[in-house]
Order: structure tokens, then sequence, then C-alpha cells
């Protein structure tokens, strides 16, 4: 751990996956880190939750770049593997579309292969394409944009070149339809968006890039759940000096007017840290409606706010069952009749349709303590 007279107390404002590496790797750097959270448990969005004998994860369901957070861990030379078990699927997702024809979607390239020969002997040549361009798309999108805050327009201009090289200016369904011809091939190569909460119609076929980021690292489960991870991460944060508070709720971010540099955090109930900076994991647009709220000579906002838009929001059913579905796949997605035109009505018109396509996690195919006995 690096120390020096420039280290500072620094305070990260939210628990999720980000606050937590933040926090993490700035503790790695010398910093005097608190992590505050107005749960009562950390992991934000990553949640899990029992009941009646059931465990649900009530967040994110997929991890496609363990390397990431095996990468906290090593900047305490610790091992990972002493704190969680990650599973490599080799299953990645079940598709079933309207006419009951399947496509399996597997860490198996060759078995890739076959299965897209079921719809079209072409695609597989359509398909290897399709990878070598996401490769390229990931050394520019991943390896060299992932982690730039863009803060200046300039920033993004010089990008511009390369990004139109890439075909950037498409969508992910466009880029995808370039390559694949069988319609059923074309939903399930385009569906990553869908799983952000993007449309693969409209959204930039940067996106492709997550076909090259699977096949290099493939698609894991955490045993015991997400919150497994987050377990893991906390005790990591615990032995490594970082305060943690729980059931902080953040009220306001004092700034000295003087100098316009953070001083203190405050919660709604008057509890106060003293602090050199902060690092804000939750949503912008509240950050700059309430918490800087009055501390500036000038409102805060998002701008353009022209260009501003919130992403969707999801209807999640958490369920068990008394028996067991053992030809249910880890990851299974069920593809109506419509595609774009159900997408237009739920991006575009924000209309709920009687015709839906589901997602559902099985996390019992891997991970038994997840039901009761001869339960899913």
């Amino acid at each position: 751990m690096t120390n020096s007279k420039k280290n500072k107390k620094l305070v990260v404002i939210g628990a999720g996956f980000g606050g937590i590496a933040a926090a993490l790797r700035a503790r790695a750097r010398g910093h005097d880190v608190t992590i505050v959270d107005r749960l009562s448990q950390l992991g934000g969005r990553a949640q899990t939750f029992e009941r009646n004998g059931f465990k649900h994860d009530a967040g994110p369901t997929v991890i496609t770049a363990p390397f990431l957070f095996e990468e906290l861990f090593s900047l305490f030379d610790k091992n990972p593997n002493d704190y969680y078990k990650p599973v490599a699927l080799e299953t990645w997702y079940e598709f079933i579309f309207e006419d009951n024809k399947k496509f399996t979607y597997s860490g198996n390239l060759e078995h890739t292969y076959e299965e897209i020969r079921k719809f079209d002997e072409k695609d597989v040549i359509g398909y290897q394409q399709l990878l070598k361009t996401s490769e390229k798309i990931f050394e520019i999108g991943f390896t060299q944009l992932a982690d730039k805050p863009f803060t200046s327009f300039l920033q993004m201009v010089k990008l511009i070149p390369k990004l139109i090289r890439l075909r950037s200016y498409q969508t992910v369904y466009k880029l995808v339809a370039s390559y694949i011809k069988n319609p059923y091939l074309r939903k399930v190569f385009s569906m990553h968006p869908l799983l952000v909460g993007g449309n693969p119609y409209s959204t930039t076929s940067i996106y492709t890039l997550i076909h090259y980021l699977e096949r290099k690292w493939g698609i894991h489960f955490i045993m015991g759940g997400t919150s497994a991870l987050v377990d893991a991460l906390e005790k990591l944060m615990v032995e490594e000096g970082i305060k943690i508070q729980k059931n902080f709720d953040v009220a306001h971010i004092k700034i000295d007017q003087r100098s316009k540099r953070v001083t203190e955090v405050i919660d709604t109930q008057g509890n106060n840290i003293k602090t050199d900076l902060v690092i804000y994991n939750g949503d912008p647009t509240y950050a700059y409606q309430h918490l800087f709220a009055g501390m500036l000579n000038k409102p805060m906002s998002m701008k353009p706010t022209w260009l501003t838009q919130y992403s969707m929001g999801l209807f999640v059913l958490y369920f068990g069952t008394t028996r067991k579905y053992d030809e249910v796949a880890h990851h299974t997605i069920w593809l109506g009749k419509r595609h774009k035109e159900l997408l237009k009505d739920i991006f575009e018109h924000k209309n709920l349709t009687e015709d839906f396509s589901l997602y559902v996690h099985r996390p019992t195919a891997t991970d038994p303590s997840f039901a009761p006995e001869n339960c899913d």
C-alpha cells in the first residue's frame, strides 16, 4: 500500500460494485477511506434475499468480466478464490422462439457453430467475421475507452475517426445483420443491449464488443449468489481498514464557498463525516438535484439537458416452484413473434403489450442451495 503526505480522507457514497471498487482502489493508494450506504447491507442493486427457503438474486445475475473483481483482490496480494467461488457456465443462454425452435448459446465455439448450422450454414462464416469485428471494437471501446471520464467534448472528438472506422454510427442490430442473414440468429446475436436496458435497434454498435468479451472470459455465476461476491468484497474492505457505515442516508455534500472544495458529508439524521474528497456512486441526477442543493453559487445540472435520458426500469417476478425443471437452463430467453415492433412499443411508445419476451433465471441449475430439495 502506498503512503505519502498527499493521502487524503475520502468518502465513497453508494456501496454498489462501483463504489466498492472505488473504495478499494483508493485504499490501495493509501487514502483514508470511508464508504457509506443508505441501506442496511452493501451491494446496491446486487442484493440477495430469502423467502420460505428460496433464495433470490435481486440484482445482476451474469458476470462477464470476472477479471475486474480479481483485480481488486490482487491490489492487496490476496487470492480471490479464498473469498468467493465463481463458476464458468457451459451453456450461456438458451433461446426459445415462438415456434419452439431453440438455440443454445455456449462457451464452446464449435458447439455454437453447430447451433448456427441448424438455422443457416452460411452464417457460420458470418459469425466468425462478427467475432473479428467485435474484437476490434473491444480493443477501442473497452481497452482504450472504458476508463476514460470524457469530461470534455474535445476528448470525445479525438476518438471520432476511430469510432467511425469501427462503424459505431450503426446500431447493434444493423451491424449484426451485415454479417448474419438468418432472422432467428439476428435476434440472438443482437440481444446484448437488452441485458443493460438498451434497444438493439437504436443502441450504438459499440456494444457488440460484448461478443468478444464473452468469448475471452466466459459467463460466470457466483456460488451463493451475487451477494456472496458482495460479502467477499466487504470482508476484503474490513481487512484493509476501510471504514463502512450502513444506514447512512446522505442528505448533503458540503462545499466550502471560498475554495469550492468538499469539506464534509452529512446524512438525514445530522451525522457528518469530515472529508477531503468524495466519490459518488449513485444516480447523477439525484446528486445534482439534492446533494449539492444550495452549496454552489449556480445550480448544478446534467448538461445539456436535452441530451439526458433515463434508462429503462424492469419488472421482475421472483418465484419458487414445488418441483424441479431440469430441462430449463440457468439463463433462458423466450422470444415472442414480434421483435422490432415489440421493442418499438416499449422503448418509443412506452406501451405494455400483451405479447412479450421473457428472461428466466434458474440459479438452481448451477447452485442447488437456492431452493429447498426437489424445488427450483
